[in-house]
């Protein structure tokens, strides 16, 4: 007759601090036969065997301690062997140095501006300096032949067109027709100083449209006397030049002796201010 499994029954023992009991559970009998080689079944009574575990409390002694590790020693190069490395590598540069033709073309290339800035410098100053120069000279040739100054030639320029003369000093000149005896032309001279000499001296301001009559209104806002003087001379003038009535010596030589007072008041008038 073949061979029948026959279930067998397995009791179950609970163990611990509950109240001890047994438990009957049936298996296959190839469960049976598995179970035999454990060490927690025992075979013959067909019951469990409790195993007892034992806590291992050894794995560390300073499982508690709250200290770090020390970190490791780096190992730092030699210096003697890495001079000796570096001494014997061999060089890359130009002339057997470390320096390339990017680093001399910079080189280069720095030492072309520094240049052009001086020489660009140097040029502009000695440009300056020889503009100065040339100006003095002219200067100081326009004071030898009594020529005006660019602030007397600036100030022409707001004068009536019939008193800019700019190619000759205008006291000098009108005093050396007054002596020829061109009284006409001395005039208008004398005229354009006395308007020049008032506006340096802040008693009147020259512009272009002013009439004769609106210089002497300025002048006598600041000195009665003065334009008085400066009011004798404009109206000679417009008689000889407008006019075209001749002036005779007597009547010139009074102005002249005017012009004298009015350039020592007008001067005292600068120098108080």
């Amino acid at each position: 007759m073949p061979n029948v499994q026959r279930p067998v029954a397995i009791t179950l023992v609970q163990t611990g601090d509950a109240a001890k009991s047994s438990t009957t559970i049936e298996v296959d009998s190839s469960v049976t036969e598995s179970l035999d080689s454990t060490p927690w079944y025992d075979p013959e009574s067909r019951k469990l065997v409790p195993i007892e575990l034992e806590l291992r409390q050894d794995d560390s002694v300073h499982r508690e301690s709250r200290w770090l590790p020390k970190p490791k020693k780096i190992d730092r190069p030699d210096p003697s062997s890495n001079t000796a490395t570096t001494g014997s590598a061999p060089s890359t540069g130009l002339f057997g140095s470390s320096l390339t033709w990017g680093n001399l073309f910079g080189w280069v290339l720095l030492a072309v501006i520094v240049l052009g800035i001086v020489g660009i410098t140097v040029y502009v100053v000695s440009r300056a300096e020889l503009r100065m120069e040339n100006r003095t000279s002219a200067a100081a040739a326009s004071r030898a032949k009594g020529l005006p100054d660019e602030q007397t030639l600036e100030r022409i320029k707001h004068l009536p067109p019939e008193l800019r003369r700019t190619d000759v000093n205008l006291r000098t000149e009108c005093e050396r027709l007054m002596h020829e005896g061109r009284y006409d032309q001395a005039i208008i001279l004398m005229l354009g100083h006395q308007l020049l000499l008032l506006d340096r001296n802040g008693l009147l301001r020259l512009s272009r449209g002013k009439t004769n009559g609106r210089y002497v209104r300025e002048t006598r806002n600041h000195d009665d006397t003065i334009a008085t003087w400066l009011r004798a001379t404009a109206d000679a003038f417009e008689q000889s030049y407008f006019g075209r009535h001749e002036i005779s010596a007597h009547v010139f030589e009074q102005l002249w002796r005017q012009n004298e007072m009015l350039e020592s008041a007008t001067q005292a008038y600068g120098a108080g201010k």
